[in-house]
């Protein structure tokens, strides 16, 4: 995810795309059925592929899990990585549920939050490339850094996140810039957008797909926010969400929209749209994965 020069016709598209969010929102509020967060996983299976009529549903679980960042200027070593910790053991254990219904397991991504004081060295960097400090402005996933996950197994294909950059969400900087409606949710949906790219990945890996059968264009952007959508619908649904925080998360992907079609991640009206398909079904029901891989990428799914 990048940050992009926004237009001064922003405050407007803001207005419009937050509305747009949350005129549907409150229909989600009875939606989902709740879970013990245990999947249920029979003997190793070939891997099942979703298609255009049947696919499975992201979980919800039946109790809150994300508690408020408590995040202060005084206490952002210690606040901001522990918020963080929990969105990534949040979306583990929802998508880790959705693949094994789909017969896939070891799907969660490495992590590397780097702390203030160190540096980190990816495997995607190009040559020559510093080491990434943790004010790096930019959040991304790697899919050759191997790094271990949320209960220390190694995993090829990482989120890697900058503590310094995350703290600054909460001092009204997104990214480097300057921001607007900034808060907890901001700093999770970017996570969940990273973590939109690892369930990509994972699907292709677990089906032997080639780089070439990927999404292309804008797509691959579109459909990590679509993830991020569905993902925060799950968190809406088990009432663990504002509607103050899902203008947060509107917000943000309209600032970090292209200015201009066919740049690399999506213009902001784009984006919006693909966080609100990942959101809901046609502004009544919960918004699921086959949705945003029926819009972003159809390749993959099976006849």
């Amino acid at each position: 995810m990048q940050v992009q020069t926004t237009s001064r016709r922003r405050s407007s598209r803001l207005a419009a795309a937050v509305a747009v969010i949350v005129v549907g929102v409150l229909a989600l509020a009875g939606c989902g059925g709740g879970t013990d967060g245990t999947a249920k996983r029979a003997a190793p299976q070939p891997p099942k592929r979703c298609t255009a009529a049947e696919c499975p549903e992201l979980p919800v679980y039946s109790q809150k899990r994300l508690d408020p960042s408590g995040v202060t200027a005084a206490n952002s070593n210690e606040t901001v990585p522990a918020y963080m910790t929990e969105v990534l053991d949040d979306l583990d254990a929802t998508w880790q549920e959705w693949f094994a219904e789909l017969n896939i397991e070891g799907i969660s991504p490495g992590r590397e939050l780097i702390a203030p004081g160190s540096s980190f060295t990816s495997e995607c960097a190009e040559p020559g490339e510093p080491a990434l400090t943790s004010d790096f402005p930019n959040a991304f996933f790697c899919p050759v850094d191997e790094l271990p996950d949320g209960v220390g197994v190694k995993r090829k294909g990482s989120i890697i996140l900058p503590v310094e950059t995350f703290a600054e969400i909460w001092q009204g900087k997104l990214l480097g810039s300057k921001g607007v409606m900034l808060g907890d949710f901001t700093a999770a949906t970017i996570i969940a957008h990273e973590y939109g790219h690892n369930v990509m990945w994972r699907l292709m890996d677990a089906y032997k797909m080639s780089e070439s059968q990927l999404p292309t264009g804008n797509d691959p952007e579109l459909l990590a926010d679509c993830f991020a959508g569905n993902w925060a619908a799950t968190v809406f649904a088990r009432k663990d969400l504002s509607l103050k925080e899902i203008a947060q998360a509107a917000a943000l992907v309209i600032s970090v929209g292209d200015p201009a079609p066919n740049q690399g991640h999506g213009t902001s009206f784009e984006r919006i749209r693909a966080l609100t398909r990942g959101f809901m079904e046609n502004f009544s029901s919960q918004g699921q994965p086959l949705t945003c891989l029926k819009n972003y990428w159809p390749g993959v799914l099976g006849s």
